[in-house]
């Protein structure tokens, strides 16, 4: 089949693999039963501690309000309190000891290469910013198995990201999936 430019159209499914720390299979969590999501939620409380003016406590549950009101909780601090993402990103998932947790992990390799490429597109989907994801996937060393990535843009004036429908169309997009009855969601979300 041909688009109307002349390029083949794509029109195998998309399977979206979720890379982070949600309560369901995951790239990085499930498989190799680590614990990321406690640390990143000790740096996410750290910076809310250390870039507002409000007691440990208070920097508990007001990262959990955000979280739960944008699905992102420096999309709260983006929004109500002017914090830079970018910012964020460096003192959060930048300052995650990945490299000492995360290891090469040859059944999900094995796992990830058994899928048939000419059948089924795989693409990574995140709500963090693109160099915390690829640095997740190389260190697990499969890199080299997705198509692409769809990810939260932290340089980007508005944060979209999961559950926020507009993140699940721009995968949607940017994965050049035929139509979203043929994306299927590996994550904690199902997308739609």
């Amino acid at each position: 089949m041909a688009s109307t430019n002349g390029a083949a159209v794509d029109s195998r499914p998309v399977f979206f693999f979720d890379i982070d720390n949600c309560h369901a299979l995951t790239i990085y969590d499930a498989i190799t039963e680590c614990n990321i999501h406690d640390l990143m939620q000790d740096l996410i409380d750290k910076f809310f501690i250390t870039h507002l003016p409000i007691s440990a406590q208070d920097a508990v549950m007001l990262h959990q309000k955000y979280y739960r009101e944008y699905g992102l909780a420096i999309e709260g601090l983006a929004k109500h309190h002017k914090i830079d993402p970018l910012e964020f990103n460096r003192e959060v998932d930048d300052a995650l000891p990945l490299d000492d947790i995360l290891k090469p992990n040859p059944k999900l390799r094995k796992l990830l290469e058994d899928m048939d490429k000419s059948k089924v597109k795989m693409w990574l989907l995140t709500n963090a910013y693109v160099n915390h994801a690829k640095r997740v996937v190389k260190l697990l060393g499969v890199d080299d198995l997705f198509e692409g990535i769809t990810y939260c843009d932290y340089g980007s004036p508005q944060l979209i990201c999961k559950p926020n429908q507009k993140m699940y169309e721009k995968a949607e997009q940017d994965a050049g999936a035929p139509s979203s009855e043929q994306c299927y969601f590996v994550g904690a979300y199902l997308l739609v």
